[in-house]
């Protein structure tokens, strides 16, 4: 498959497009942000431009960002096909638009979304290293255990409305790799609980 693909295309212009905006004049975030009460007055548009709220207001930050976020859809449309991935990526996408009407729930950031490809990628390819910011050779493995480790951090510090929006975004994940997490889980639990075993 040519790594140019559409896919990858997709997920790298709208947020590159939404930080020059946002940057040029802040009011744009208003605009393009997910207000249901707003799709119901007749901006339906919100309900794609919300995508493209960048990532961060750090020029740097967002460069690089958008370099991995390409990175890792490449690597994981090869391994998937592109059918398989934007499936992946729409479940959290429509969940997210779910919440967001059923709790009356404003989004003005996605700066977790990203996340979701990446650990999708560190799954597949754990062993993989990468070179973080541009130096620091990595495992995806440990980055994703960073990730999971902050994602943590944030369900139980962050309110409960705000939980259960981590749960809509991340959901993707959870369905396409928690059974295995789990069973991986419990692998070394058992192995633990062996080894605890055979020295007493």
């Amino acid at each position: 498959m040519d790594c140019d693909s559409e896919l990858s295309r997709y997920f790298g212009n709208p947020s590159g497009s939404g930080f020059l905006f946002v940057m040029s004049d802040p009011v744009w975030i208003g605009h393009l942000a997910l207000v249901p009460e707003l799709v119901k007055a007749g901006e339906y548009y919100r309900l794609i431009t919300f995508l493209a709220l960048p990532l961060s207001t750090s020029p740097l930050w967002v460069i690089f960002t958008l370099w991995f976020l390409y990175f890792v859809v490449n690597m994981i449309e090869n391994e998937w096909g592109a059918f398989k991935t934007t499936f992946y990526v729409l479940i959290s996408i429509i969940l997210m638009i779910a919440f967001s009407f059923v709790f009356d729930y404003p989004i003005t950031q996605i700066a977790g979304f990203e996340s979701t490809l990446f650990l999708a990628s560190a799954a597949l390819f754990p062993e993989m290293e990468v070179q973080l910011f541009l130096v620091l050779p990595v495992k995806m493995k440990w980055l994703a255990w960073l990730t999971l480790a902050l994602l943590l951090y944030h369900f139980v510090s962050d309110s409960w409305v705000e939980r259960l929006f981590l749960i809509a975004m991340y959901a993707n994940y959870f369905l396409f790799f928690g059974p295995a997490q789990i069973s991986r889980l419990k692998q070394i639990y058992r192995k633990w609980d062996f080894d605890r075993r055979m020295r007493r």
